[in-house]
């Protein structure tokens, strides 16, 4: 099974990635397509960073629930979603296509 996950950065220190990977491992997933980013093309509307990437994992009951469970115990993140990705997901990752178009509300 291939998810699709999102998150915002809280606090942006050293460790934060560990801490994700480290809950991955334990739940024997694969990163596949990994980005961070500034979301936000004006200075003035830069958002905080958004974490985005694609994981393999074995197909687990509860999977969702227990990974959204596992990285609430991260304070430096917020989740905002996961669920499985669409076709413009891994396109956007594979190629980071989001951290160079602008939403049309940017424009």
């Amino acid at each position: 099974m291939i998810l699709y996950i999102e998150a915002k950065v809280i606090e942006d220190k050293p460790g934060v990635l560990a801490k994700i990977t480290s809950i991955l491992a334990q739940m024997n997933a694969n990163i596949a397509a990994f980005t961070t980013g500034i979301e936000g093309i004006m200075p003035s509307e830069v958002k905080p960073k958004t974490i985005r990437m694609l994981i393999s994992v074995e197909d687990k009951e509860n999977l969702i629930q227990t990974l959204a469970e596992q990285f609430k115990s991260i304070p430096e993140i917020s989740v905002t979603n996961i669920r499985k990705p669409t076709s413009i997901d891994v396109v956007n990752l594979k190629y980071g296509l989001e951290s160079v178009i602008a939403s049309e509300s940017e424009i």
